[in-house]
């Protein structure tokens, strides 16, 4: 299996705000990304009919009851298409209640998706009790997983910034119990950029067993002002994946060392450009790679 084949393009629908559905689907067939993502969300109050924007206004409206209700056709237009139904990942964590869990569940077992993110429970700010916290985030994924098996979906936990497996190791603490097939991890590029940055042979080894995709993006930390003591602060902003602060060709030389299949699902909120604009960028910096890494194997 050729290393394309076995690291295929994806898009979270998010970063494609100004498309409806079957402008997003023709983009992609043209591109050749072949795993499409759903993000069922409420428009924000106040952004309808404002400008389209990732995380505001869509042109693609949709809302966790509507993938409920038209995900099997949703899904079918995919696979009509040539594409892979692949994930949902709506704006849910494992602690949620039952009916709200099983609106998302229904929504993405509707599409035909394979997996459904779903994020640990926020933790205390501050300094806090982090075996009392595992313990229940772990007893989360444990009824979730039962009850996400019932709709034929894996759970998959996202390492982003802002959450309790951010890093490898955190990630890793939550599913190590659990197997693979049933609990797995997305490897979050942009946001390790923000937040849990390790070494890309480290990281990858720590998670590899449950590594079930990747989010690719670009972002890298910017300077702020200083505080009233004199220490700079910082942020980050998102960027093309060449400029990002990861060592991005040295982290998909693991994921290629792995022999796994594992989607690179682009997800690029680069403010200033459109979403074709962006995925269109993406798609290209990630085929050089990928050609040049088919060129040169890894040893």
């Amino acid at each position: 299996m050729s290393l394309r084949e076995r690291l295929p393009l994806g898009v979270t629908a998010v970063m494609l705000p100004e498309l409806d559905f079957d402008e997003q689907v023709r983009l992609c067939v043209e591109l050749g990304v072949t795993h499409y993502v759903f993000r069922p969300r409420e428009i924000p109050d106040g952004q309808r009919g404002e400008a389209y924007s990732n995380w505001g206004n869509h042109r693609f409206d949709l809302p966790p009851q509507r993938l409920a209700a038209e995900g099997e056709a949703l899904g079918e237009r995919l696979r009509e298409a040539g594409m892979t139904a692949w994930c949902t990942v709506p704006r849910a964590d494992a602690g949620d209640d039952e009916a709200t869990l099983d609106l998302h569940l229904r929504g993405a077992a509707a599409a035909g998706c394979a997996s459904i993110r779903l994020s640990p429970k926020g933790y205390p700010g501050g300094v806090f009790d982090f075996g009392d916290y595992l313990t229940q985030a772990i007893a989360d994924y444990r009824r979730v997983v039962a009850q996400a098996q019932s709709h034929g979906l894996k759970v998959v936990i996202e390492m982003h910034a802002g959450n309790a497996a951010c890093a490898p190791g955190l990630a890793r603490s939550i599913v190590e119990t659990f197997d693979p097939s049933d609990l797995g991890i997305i490897l979050d590029l942009p946001n390790l950029a923000r937040e849990g940055a390790v070494s890309p042979g480290l990281g990858v080894s720590v998670i590899e067993p449950w590594l079930d995709h990747c989010h690719v993006g670009g972002c890298r930390r910017v300077a702020g002002e200083p505080d009233d003591l004199g220490f700079r602060q910082t942020g980050s902003e998102m960027c093309a994946l060449s400029e990002c602060d990861l060592d991005i060709p040295a982290w998909f030389a693991c994921l290629a060392a792995t022999g796994r299949t594992a989607p690179l699902v682009i997800e690029d909120y680069s403010p200033g450009l459109s979403g074709e604009s962006r995925l269109r960028r993406s798609v290209d910096e990630i085929g050089r790679l990928l050609e040049a890494m088919e060129e040169a194997p890894t040893p």
